[in-house]
């Protein structure tokens, strides 16, 4: 299932949820309902958003047990319903049931000795509230090799390279890395390098492998790094490594100017519509009344689907349709922050990266402005004069990405073709710091801020973050299209 068949599924689950609950006005709360169920009280270990997130203080992807509650609301069923319904699965597969973690052993529910080190930030008791009758996962002396898979993108005669982390994971004390090397029939152009052996690591520190591909020729390598340590169970840790080259074919610059002027107005616009509708919908709830999320993931769905029909679709005129693929654009292998797993390979894959860029985008966009982030809408509800405070500091927010974003995105296009490309950061200096001085002004105007969040509310604000924020957001967006244009 696509993110957006995603979304929209849960936007008719959460739609299900407000009017089954008799109010169109109330706000879902999902941690209040939880720690109700299971009568959990603030000091408690559990009452925390970690039992379903990954990140302990919450946001963000779900571990199993959070995954397993939102699969149920996927079916529309309200938050009791969802929580209850998924109390005697074993989400972590520890043996031990949901309801029994939660209500007689005091344990997380997602998370085992088999994948505790999905947890992000997690506390210092999180080793003794994992699995029933285990005071830790971890063992005395341990070994952690991150990635146990890793592949390398490079262009014939160049070099590039992945880092693999060796992590003392134990409790006790300090692992000894004999050796590392490739194993035999490894690939030519495949090479890792690292400190000299043996490498001593002490507890909770790592040491780091970098692994080199240099391709003489197009070529798909393959190797097997091996790590030995002396880790009691583990004394040979293997890697696979693969390395994939390719040789650039430019297309004429005026053939790659048509196809980012194309793929840069759809992106602009998609863009727009993204976070505009998460503005909406986040300062409806600002104002306690239900977001008209069917109306969100629609609109958003749509600006998608246009996007990828533009963009390495079937009305794709100026790319593919001109036979620009995306090597011939020169196309950033990896998506980029925070999309890397996608491979731009395509120019329908370029669109599936664009997408997800603005998600980032927008979630940035928002965490600054009111203090919190799709998919996760705002916990706080704002008096009259403060709503209309923030939503003059969203607005502002919309207009400062968008305004920069389409200056940046200008000039770097022109960068294309120019027999002397300009340097766009100082040529649009001046503009941006325009821009800029208008979103901090905002809140100058505001007569009050009272249980506003967002970046200027922070312990320790810095008086430009908005603008700070827009600006790098609107050149994030813009490095998206033309990574590799200047």
């Amino acid at each position: 299932m696509s993110h957006v068949a995603i979304r929209f599924s849960f936007s008719l689950a959460l739609a299900a949820m407000l009017l089954s609950g008799g109010e169109a006005l109330a706000r879902p709360n999902y941690f209040a309902t939880f720690t109700s169920i299971y009568g959990l009280t603030e000091g408690e270990d559990l009452y925390a958003c970690g039992v379903c997130h990954r990140r302990w203080e919450g946001t963000g992807a779900r571990n199993p047990f959070g995954t397993a509650v939102e699969q149920q609301l996927y079916l529309g069923k309200t938050i009791t319903d969802a929580i209850l319904d998924v109390e005697a699965a074993d989400t972590d597969g520890d043996g031990t049931s949901n309801v029994d973690e939660l209500t007689v052993e005091g344990t997380l529910p997602g998370y085992s000795c088999a994948n505790y080190t999905l947890v992000i930030n997690p506390p210092p008791f999180f080793q003794s509230i994992i699995t029933p009758g285990v005071p830790s996962c971890l063992e005395p002396k341990d070994i952690l090799v991150d990635p146990t898979t890793a592949t390398v993108i490079a262009q014939v005669n160049e070099i590039n390279t992945a880092t693999v982390e060796i992590r003392n994971n134990g409790t006790d004390d300090p692992i000894t890395v004999s050796s590392f090397g490739l194993l035999a029939g490894a690939h030519v152009s495949l090479s890792v390098t690292g400190p000299a052996t043996p490498i001593v690591i002490p507890v909770g520190a790592s040491a780091t492998l970098e692994v080199q591909f240099a391709p003489t020729s197009v070529v798909l390598a393959g190797a097997t790094l091996r790590i030995s340590s002396d880790d009691p169970d583990e004394a040979d840790v293997d890697i696979t490594l693969t390395g994939l080259s390719f040789v650039k074919n430019l297309a004429p610059a005026a053939d790659r100017a048509a196809c980012y002027d194309e793929t840069r107005r759809r992106f602009e616009r998609y863009s727009q519509t993204h976070l505009k509708e998460w503005a909406r919908c986040h300062l409806a709830e600002l104002k306690g009344t239900a977001c008209d999320t069917g109306r969100r993931d629609l609109k958003i769905a749509q600006a998608a689907e246009k996007l990828r029909d533009f963009v390495g679709g079937a009305r794709d005129r100026k790319c593919n349709g001109n036979g620009v693929t995306a090597n011939r654009l020169d196309l950033p292998l990896s998506c980029g922050a925070p999309c890397e797993s996608i491979a731009v390979t395509t120019i329908s894959k370029w669109a599936d990266c664009l997408i997800c860029r603005q998600e980032a985008a927008t979630q940035s966009a928002l965490e600054a402005s009111m203090g919190s982030s799709p998919p996760d809408l705002p916990a706080n509800v704002l008096g009259a004069q403060e709503h209309r405070c923030n939503l003059k500091v969203v607005k502002g927010m919309q207009n400062a990405v968008r305004r920069i974003q389409k200056a940046v995105d200008q000039c770097r296009l022109a960068n294309v073709t120019a027999a002397v490309p300009v340097d766009c950061d100082a040529t649009l200096a001046a503009g941006i710091a325009q821009e800029a001085a208008k979103l901090d002004a905002v809140l100058d105007r505001c007569s009050s801020t009272s249980g506003m969040l967002g970046c200027r509310f922070e312990p320790m604000p810095t008086p430009q973050c908005l603008s700070t924020a827009a600006e790098s957001i609107a050149k994030d967006l813009a490095g998206a299209v033309f990574d590799t244009a200047d």
